[in-house]
């Protein structure tokens, strides 16, 4: 008797998480996104900070900036997250204090 409730509840078991497995497959992808268009970057004021903008599409953007800082690793550093506005509004990297210099601004986008 408890061999048969054993197998029968495996095999329930088993329909119960290959149809929760489906439904996350299939339920958990969600729609592609329009990322931001029309962006640019490039230094901000200082060669410590650089900016960057987008001012189409839709999504999020956020400047970067490598940081060269004496005896130490290079670090990056990031903008905040900000969305496409018009007019469009400026994320800024800044490295730190002790930085030397900062190199290669970039943006990223989501």
């Amino acid at each position: 008797m408890r061999g048969a409730f054993l197998k029968s509840h495996a095999a329930k078991l088993s329909v119960f998480f290959t149809t929760a497995a489906t439904a996350f497959v299939l339920l958990g992808s969600s729609p592609a996104q329009a990322a931001p268009t029309n962006c640019r970057f490039d230094f901000y004021n200082t060669n410590l900070s650089s900016y960057a903008t987008c001012s189409s599409g839709s999504g999020q953007f956020r400047a970067k900036l490598r940081c060269d800082i004496p005896w130490r690793p290079d670090m990056t550093v990031y903008g905040n997250w900000l969305s496409v506005t018009s007019p469009p509004s400026n994320s800024i990297a800044t490295c730190p204090s002790n930085a030397r210099r900062g190199f290669d601004p970039g943006i990223e986008t989501r």
